[in-house]
């Protein structure tokens, strides 16, 4: 990588703010080169760090964990992005694991070698740590900030809980109207070449799933399913914010997923702070045969191609929305061929446990969408709903359970 291309790199990052060009190269000889093969661990969440990188070659995947030892994606970065540079004066835990996605070069940083030279050049020392401490300073502002609005906002919500819990079914019939039950309902509301099931199980009235399919043309159609983080009346309301954006801005980016999510996401970035949500979202063209999809941290969708009488991966990139502003999101498209069927689920099912507290899991779904489909089962939804409840039997559901199966019917 040219010096210049590194140079420009460490001008954006605020501990080297107000250093000159000629002082930035001067640091490029305590970069490192490293090498790594993809699904390389470069930091561990919790382990101590010591060390900036900037990406050479390759890209990484940022992972943070949410609950048990599930993983949440949070950004995946490219070709000269940097990460880790908070190490370079604090030895505190890492926030989050980075993971390489392909194989990858990496520059890296290390905090002894920055140490050595900044004792070395007391002037770049001063503008190193004066600029680490305005930064930690604006830290402690935001979060200041933050927690009094929080305090506000939660004494304010607090005096109106009893009458929101009261309008509990009122709400869920407004809810239900944004899902949108009419048009899921494909006995009522036929579109030619589709056939279309769901399953919508809140762990209360309400809750913070969200699924529909939006009708562009006779032969365009748009399917979104979304699971905003937690369950209940907090989630529901996240989610409500959610769907009416989702309702004003699939008209205009509907046909291009990755912009609707880049919409989406900085739409949740602005307006619902502290909470995110995992999002899929599919535009398909059954004149053009193809599908375009684009994914916020959600699950990968099941995808049954018939011509292959198997399911196949479609996987892509993108954090959760509401967590990094101006994310980005990548786009796959697909062919779309009669008998292929597309699963949309939230992890509401694959999370339940039995009475052994095991959970239903993403392989056993898979199994038996696969099994249903070999059967030649005209609802396949219904069989996968009776398995999970056969599974589950009395244990107690504690998320969200939300599914939306589009099937492409042969001639």
């Amino acid at each position: 990588m040219p010096e210049l291309d590194i140079s420009e790199i460490l001008i954006k990052i605020p501990a080297f703010l107000g250093l000159k060009k000629d002082q930035l190269k001067d640091l490029l000889p305590l970069l490192e080169e490293e090498s790594y093969a993809a699904g390389a661990v470069v930091i561990r969440e919790g382990a101590i760090g010591d060390s900036m990188y900037i990406i050479a070659k390759g890209s990484v995947d940022i992972y943070k964990s949410v609950k048990d030892k599930e993983e949440m994606l949070l950004n995946s970065l490219k070709k000269n992005h940097y990460f880790g540079e908070l190490a370079l004066f604090d030895n505190r835990p890492r926030s989050a694991s980075v993971i390489t996605r392909e194989p990858s070069i990496l520059l890296r940083l290390r905090k002894k070698s920055l140490d050595k030279y900044l004792n070395q050049n007391p002037d770049i020392e001063r503008i190193f740590y004066k600029n680490c401490l305005l930064d930690t300073i604006r830290s402690y502002r935001q979060m200041s900030t933050d927690i009094s609005f929080f305090k506000s906002d939660l004494l304010e919500k607090s005096s109106t809980l009893a009458e929101i819990n009261k309008d509990l079914l009122s709400a869920k019939k407004l809810q239900d109207f944004f899902i949108n039950t009419r048009v899921l309902d494909y006995q009522r509301y036929p579109i030619p070449g589709l056939k279309q099931s769901f399953i919508y199980n809140p762990t209360l009235e309400i809750g913070g799933d969200f699924i529909n399919l939006t009708r562009f043309s006779d032969h365009e159609f748009g399917g979104v399913i979304a699971d905003v983080m937690g369950h209940g009346i907090t989630a529901a309301l996240a989610g409500g914010a959610f769907k009416s954006a989702y309702a004003l801005l699939v008209k205009s980016h509907g046909t291009e997923p990755s912009e609707l999510l880049v919409q989406l996401n900085n739409h949740f970035f602005d307006n619902i702070s502290s909470l995110f949500a995992s999002c899929h979202y599919a535009y398909i063209n059954l004149r053009e045969k193809i599908i375009k999809m684009a994914r916020a941290g959600h699950y990968y969708p099941l995808f049954y191609c018939r011509s292959e009488n198997n399911l196949v991966s479609i996987k892509s990139f993108g954090p959760a929305l509401g967590i990094i502003k101006n994310a980005e999101f990548e786009q796959v498209n697909i062919s779309l061929n009669p008998g292929d069927k597309l699963l949309f689920f939230t992890d509401g099912i694959i999370e339940q446990r039995n009475r052994d507290g095991l959970m239903y899991s993403e392989e056993r779904l898979r199994k038996v969408f696969f099994d249903h489909i070999s059967l030649n089962d005209p609802d396949i939804m219904k069989g996968i709903e009776k398995d999970c409840e056969e599974y589950t039997q009395e244990s107690k559901r504690d998320d969200d359970i939300s599914l939306l199966l589009l099937e492409f019917p042969e001639k």
